[in-house]
């Protein structure tokens, strides 16, 4: 099994790619990109080296984005 660049576990570098996903959710409401946006927080709420602020943010909005990915959110519009 291949293993991952150093520089891609990193919390920035996830971080960086979460706000890509973001924007680019924004533009679109693409629920594939929900799905990505929602799989990248995650990741970045059990990321041992991201700060406690992260972790928990990212943590409680996991869910939101995947009820937004699968079109279950009680909201009436995308999660920005």
């Amino acid at each position: 099994m291949r293993q991952p660049e150093p520089d891609a576990t990193r919390a920035e570098t996830v971080m960086a790619a979460l706000l890509y996903l973001m924007t680019h959710y924004a533009r679109t409401g693409c629920p594939k990109l929900a799905v990505c946006v929602s799989r990248h927080m995650q990741c970045l709420a059990l990321h041992p080296d991201a700060p406690a602020v992260v972790r928990d943010v990212c943590a409680s909005l996991h869910g939101a984005w995947g009820e937004s990915a699968i079109g279950t959110s009680s909201g009436a519009g995308p999660v920005h």
